[in-house]
């Protein structure tokens, strides 16, 4: 990739696929709350409706059900849904965000001026004093002609807001407005006279008051409006005073919500980059830090932070650490660590020349352990160095490090999910209690000749008949299966004797002599019969799958052990099913004895390099000369290799008849393995599902049950709801019971 541009872009493609992550999280989220919302409708005709009384049978079971609480979901899923918008609207921009930030006349405007091409009427800047007063976006267009700006103002109830803040603040609820024109008519003689001027803070808020009252009818008829203005225009809007004439102040700022402000930049490999500048902190505009940190968080890919030390302020001083601290906060140290970075703007001649407290400035930095990217020394007056030593080194950590930056955020996302998923739990382990509680205990006892049957004769007694009937009568006997793929597999041992005429062309390349020969063809010879042998593994895996499937249809099949209504056979391998079925009902967890039964049927296989290849190995040491004390005689010379292609092939044939006798004798005591294995697997898969833990208070016997209880309403579907047949309030609580089991899973309340 050659340029950052072309990084960025497909940083933002790339973006896409979150956006699909974060649509499709979205939409379980929705499903989820509908499911707690149909509990809590339920809970609260627990609460009036008579009916329920008799359908859970006992009083003391409405009062379980009536206190389940949701408060506590409602508000983690409340901060992951809105987190879940806000990655949503930050993948879904087509262009990455760089804010500046830092105190009132530390060069962020004028860096943003270098950047942008854009001058002091476009973006105002002064030294050591405020002079931005709307916060303005400055969007990189390189297909732009010419720059203009849409100008975003305040709605009216939000001008009445603002201005209520400031009252609130200054004099605690005793003034409030409720339109504009109780605004204009504020009495600000009497609230001068009333205030104690030596509370500072106050004083400065009741200047800054002032000019809303004084000035709103300069831009009350834009409130609530969108103005596109061309570019010797958007000073007025963002502005404090006119930038070649400090003494013609401007007011209109005041109502202006945002500047989005669109340009090309001069530096051709920007990229689609957007520029946000924020208004100082330390400006006498109320609730200027926390409007900061609000962009930073939520409008930001990067973030500057400007420091420009001079006379006054040589060093880092509390007012810097605190906000690089409440950054760190706000986006997380990690996030900091990768795009926060600090510029120290290098003032090189003047009064304001500070490059004297460089070197003790980056010493301080460098004994703290900030959470930054890079620590960035620019001279911000030149547009060379903003653009070589700033502008570059954050877009290129931008183009390499967002992709891990973004995930980062998800990953922060979901460990709210993880929250909500605790939560989300919580409930339905609540209702899962109050389900085998006394309010189910009729229909346990209804189903209670099912249940038993099901676990204890469709299953138990079925699975010892299959491997007594079966495999316990044959274990001894050769199985057929294997005997004859066996069989085939012997007689291909003469077809590993090298033909004459490949023989014949060894002996023409002239770097071999007959005795190699014989060797050379061994070699192959023994790696062709183990490859042969080992081409049997297809058959027991075909004699495994069909043992573990006859299993496993006895526990899933409607007429034996109908588990198939909890997870469908169709389509599913044994191994497959027994994953999912384990996975679906939270086996390890509820039912762990029952689990390692289950697992040791999963995991059961038999294969070659099991029990028959060191036999096969130890039957071709005779075709093995690193083995073997001496090579076989021939008695013709090299000259007439003809002749001893065929003595070599007559010693061959002798070996290959000794290899087969030899495998041939060994087949015959191996044949019986695989149903003997066959046997061993069902016995061991039964005792474990029969005995386990009859020495324990929970037996495997018992967690067969509880399997049973706790998917009753699945496994025999029409029988519970028939036994329920009251107004339909059983259907009703049931399905709910199905919509929490089933999103009751830690993957449902993650970004994935």
């Amino acid at each position: 990739m050659n340029t950052i541009t072309e990084r960025i872009d497909n940083i933002i493609a790339a973006r896409s696929s979150s956006l699909a992550k974060l649509k499709a999280a979205s939409e379980t989220l929705e499903k989820c709350s509908e499911t707690v919302k149909r509990f809590e409708r339920l809970q609260a005709k627990v609460a009036s409706d008579p009916a329920y009384l008799q359908l859970f049978g006992k009083p003391e079971i409405l009062e379980r059900i009536k206190g389940v609480s949701t408060a506590g979901l409602h508000s983690v899923g409340q901060s992951y849904k809105a987190g879940l918008a806000h990655l949503t609207e930050r993948f879904a921009r087509k262009e990455l965000h760089i804010s500046f930030i830092g105190r009132a006349g530390q060069g962020k405007s004028l860096v943003m001026q270098n950047i942008s091409g854009l001058s002091g009427n476009v973006i105002p800047s002064a030294e050591g004093s405020d002079c931005t007063g709307a916060k303005s976006i400055i969007t990189n267009d390189p297909a732009a002609a010419a720059t203009k700006a849409r100008i975003e103002f305040f709605s009216q109830m939000e001008m009445i807001e603002i201005v209520n803040t400031y009252l609130a603040n200054i004099f605690y609820g005793e003034y409030k407005v409720g339109s504009i024109d109780a605004i204009k008519n504020l009495p600000l003689a009497e609230m001068k006279s009333r205030l104690d001027y030596t509370k500072v803070r106050e004083t400065e808020l009741l200047a800054q008051l002032e000019k809303y009252v004084l000035h709103i009818g300069e831009f009350e008829s834009s409130l609530g409006t969108t103005r596109e203005v061309a570019e010797r225009d958007i000073e007025k809007y963002v502005a404090q005073y006119k930038s070649d004439d400090p003494s013609e102040k401007y007011f209109t700022y005041l109502g202006v919500k945002l500047a989005n402000i669109i340009c090309k930049f001069p530096e051709e490999d920007a990229g689609k980059i957007v520029l946000v500048d924020t208004i100082g902190i330390g400006a006498t505009s109320l609730g200027t830090e926390d409007k900061m940190l609000d962009t930073v968080e939520n409008d930001s890919d990067a973030v500057v932070f400007m420091f420009r030390p001079d006379a006054f302020r040589p060093r880092l001083s509390n007012d810097e650490i605190n906000i690089i601290d409440e950054v760190s906060k706000r986006i997380s140290p990690e996030y900091a660590k990768e795009m926060f970075f600090w510029v120290l703007n290098r003032v090189t001649s003047g009064k304001g020349e500070n490059a004297k407290y460089m070197p003790e400035l980056k010493a301080q930095i460098s004994g703290r352990n900030f959470p930054v990217a890079l620590v960035l020394e620019v001279d911000c007056k030149s547009p060379e160095a903003v653009e070589n030593e700033l502008l570059t080194p954050i877009l290129k950590q931008l183009s390499q490090r967002i992709g891990n930056v973004d995930e980062l955020l998800i990953n922060r996302l979901n460990e709210l999910g993880e929250k909500l998923y605790e939560e989300y739990r919580a409930i339905a382990d609540a209702i899962d209690k109050i389900l085998v509680g006394a309010a189910n205990d009729d229909i346990k006892r209804a189903l209670f000749t099912e249940i038993q049957g099901a676990y204890k004769t469709k299953v138990l007694n079925t699975l010892r008949d299959l491997y007594i009937q079966k495999y316990f009568k044959v274990r001894e006997h050769s199985c057929a299966e294997w005997e004859q793929a066996s069989k085939l597999a012997l007689k291909s041992i003469f077809k590993s004797i090298p033909a004459k005429d490949k023989i014949v062309a060894l002996l023409n390349d002239g770097t071999i002599n007959q005795f190699n020969a014989v060797e050379f063809c061994t070699d192959l010879m023994r790696i062709q019969i183990i490859n042969r042998f080992m081409e049997l593994d297809a058959v027991l895996k075909v004699l495994v799958h069909d043992t573990k499937m006859e299993a496993v249809y006895i526990l899933a099949e409607d007429d034996k052990g109908r588990l198939g209504k909890v997870v469908s056979l169709e389509n599913l391998s044994p191994e497959e099913w027994l994953d999912a079925f384990m996975t679906k009902t939270e086996c390890a967890k509820k039912y762990p004895l029952l689990t390692k039964a289950l697992t040791s049927l999963e995991n059961f296989t038999i294969n070659v390099q099991g029990f028959l290849i060191y036999e096969i190995r130890r039957n071709l040491d005779v075709i093995d000369f690193s083995l073997q004390p001496k090579l076989p005689e021939i008695s013709a010379g090299l000259a007439e290799k003809d002749q001893v292609a065929e003595e070599i092939i007559t010693w061959l044939r002798l070996y290959a008849e000794k290899v087969h006798e030899g495998i041939e004798v060994t087949l015959k005591k191996l044949n019986s393995v695989p149903n003997k294995a066959r046997f061993a697997a069902l016995k061991d898969f039964y005792d474990r599902a029969a005995y386990s833990g009859r020495d324990e208070t929970l037996s495997v016997t018992t967690q067969w049950r509880y399997l049973y209880e706790d998917w009753m309403s699945v496994i025999w579907a029409e029988k519970y709801k028939a036994h329920f047949s009251l107004k339909g309030q059983a259907e009703e609580w049931d399905d709910m019971v199905a919509q929490f089991k089933a999103q009751n899973k830690k993957e449902t309340f993650a970004v994935r």
